[in-house]
């Protein structure tokens, strides 16, 4: 999920934010005054603007007319239709690698009936996770990041590039969802409920996805 390298005046200043908006400074609902921005990072009003716009379309940010913009916060409706998407990408995601045989085990490998083989690359992600959550103190921001590659590995396992590709366009929505767990989800719980999604996919099925989504959903809701 790496992003493009900054080449513009309004990719840094879209950049900037970004990492200001996940971080929590400003808050949700806080105004983005253009004028202030402008001065804080030494541009020009108008790239201030085209950065806003850019936020706007990862729906970190609201432009109101007339009001100009505001940090986006994730409640109610706005939260309900995140998940909606995110269940249907990644479920139909898991579906895919399964019918697609992705997950199934080769000749001769000692694993329990029906238990499913993940590509090395979410191994590394769960183990990438795991390290973040042991460091101490542990990083949150490195903490989120590495819990968005997991599922974005889940999601990759498929093998379809346009479902990959509309997943990761959510990744800076739901870094904001993750932003607003952060209270109801610290990170002792955080790896040992993602290793347990990993084995319950292969017990239960695309239900248990469901279940770890919902639960995210309601942690997110605060």
């Amino acid at each position: 999920m790496s992003r493009p390298a900054v080449t513009t005046a309004v990719d840094a200043v879209a950049q900037e934010l970004r990492a200001a908006v996940l971080a929590g400074e400003p808050p949700p609902g806080e105004r983005l005054r253009e004028e202030a921005l402008a001065a804080r990072y030494e541009v020009a009003r108008h790239t201030v603007r085209a950065a806003l716009r850019l936020l706007a379309a990862e729906r970190l940010v609201v432009i109101e007319p007339h009001r100009g913009a505001r940090v986006a916060r994730l409640d109610g409706a706005e939260l309900a239709a995140l998940f909606e998407l995110r269940t249907a990408l990644e479920v139909e995601a898991f579906h895919l690698f399964v019918e697609r045989g992705r997950g199934a085990c080769g000749a001769g490998e000692s694993r329990e009936p029906g238990e499913l083989r993940w590509p090395d690359a979410v191994h590394a992600a769960a183990d990438e996770l795991d390290r973040r959550c042991r460091a101490d103190p542990p990083d949150r921001a490195a903490v989120d990041a590495a819990h968005l590659a997991l599922h974005h590995a889940l999601v990759a396992a498929a093998g379809s590039p346009r479902i990959t590709q509309a997943h990761a366009a959510l990744a800076a929505e739901q870094g904001l969802a993750l932003r607003q767990s952060r209270a109801t989800l610290p990170v002792e719980r955080m790896a040992h409920h993602h290793r347990d999604l990993l084995r319950e996919l292969s017990r239960e099925g695309p239900d248990a996805l469901r279940r770890h989504l919902d639960v995210g959903r309601t942690l997110s809701s605060g």
